[in-house]
Formats: C-alpha cells, structure tokens, sequence
C-alpha cells in the first residue's frame, strides 16, 4: 500500500510542476480545487462501500463462503460470482470492496475473478440505458458474445492461480493495513 500511495503522490507532485509550468499557480489551484471537490463527493460513497464490505465479512460466516464461495464450492463459486457480479449495483468504489472483503473471507480467487468480470461485462443495472442508446439488437448481440467470459476468467484463474490463493489473500490483508485478520 505505501508503494502505491507514494507512487500516486510522486505523480500529483509531478502533474502538479507541469500544470505550474503550462499555466502557473492558477492552474495548479484549480486542479487542486477540482480534486477537492471530488474527494468530497466521493468519501461518502466510499466510506458507505468499505463499511458494506465489512459488515459482509462479519454477517457471512466462513462455513457459508467455504461452501457457496470457497475451493470446495468448484463451478457453483465461479457462476455465483459472476451472477452477483451481474447484480451488484454502482461502480468500483462499491464492487472491488465487496470482491476483497469475499476474497478475504475464504472465496476462491476463481470466484473473485468471475464477480469482477462480470460486473465489468454483464453489469445489469446499465442495461436499460444500453438498450435505449444502442438499441436492443447491438445490446443482446453484446451480452451473447461476453456471456462466457466471467465464467471462463473464473475456471482460469482458479486452474491458474489456486496455489497461490492464500498468498494473495495475505496482500490484500496487507492492503487494508490489516483490517481483515
């Protein structure tokens, strides 16, 4: 986590001497009340999407992830994901807390792995919008050609991957400064 946090910081430093040389300290004030404002309409929904990864991590037992989720669950994980990929409302700042707090609790990277793709592929809550502004034929031609990739994404990551499940969980633990142990 401080690698990445001290790489994002040595690039808003960098932007920030570019923006300085292109426009001097208006532009480097703007940008920084531009980030500012965003950060304030975007804490709450954050803060709202870690305490709901967290309270799924308390209110679902390890036995109930182990068996609907976990390595013992085999395809049913991998296509119970991707469904509730499919369904999980809102953006990333709500999907990826709830794929880490699953992963976290005991889910199999391959099911992890099919969540995310599909809430990047089959993400249902955009589907009216879709329909109305490509219209239905190019929207199910859409859903029909990505239909397979979660699942396939799932059942390679788990072929791929499973040995080195438990090292990864400890890196996300490790993202969240420990918060999932």
């Amino acid at each position: 986590m401080k690698s990445i946090t001290i790489g994002m910081a040595i690039a808003a430093v960098a932007l920030s001497f570019l923006a300085y040389s292109r426009g001097g300290m208006p532009l480097v004030l703007t940008g920084l009340k531009a980030g500012g404002f965003m950060l304030a309409e975007i804490t709450p929904l954050l803060a709202a999407a870690f305490l709901l990864a967290a309270l799924i991590q308390v209110l679902v037992s390890p036995e109930f992830i182990e068996k609907w989720l976990g390595r013992g669950a085999g395809i049913k994980a991998v296509l119970l994901g991707a469904v509730a990929g499919a369904l999980v409302p809102g953006g990333p700042y709500i999907s990826y807390p709830i794929a880490a707090s699953f992963f976290v609790g005991g889910a199999e990277i391959g099911t992890v792995m099919a969540f995310v793709a599909a809430k990047n592929v089959w993400t249902l809550t955009r589907l009216p919008m879709e329909v109305a502004l490509l219209g239905a034929r190019i929207t199910l031609l859409r859903y029909v050609v990505t239909f397979l990739i979660p699942v396939i994404a799932g059942l390679l990551a788990n072929l791929i991957l499973s040995g080195t499940a438990e090292r990864m969980r400890e890196q996300v633990r490790a993202l969240a400064g420990g918060a999932h142990s």
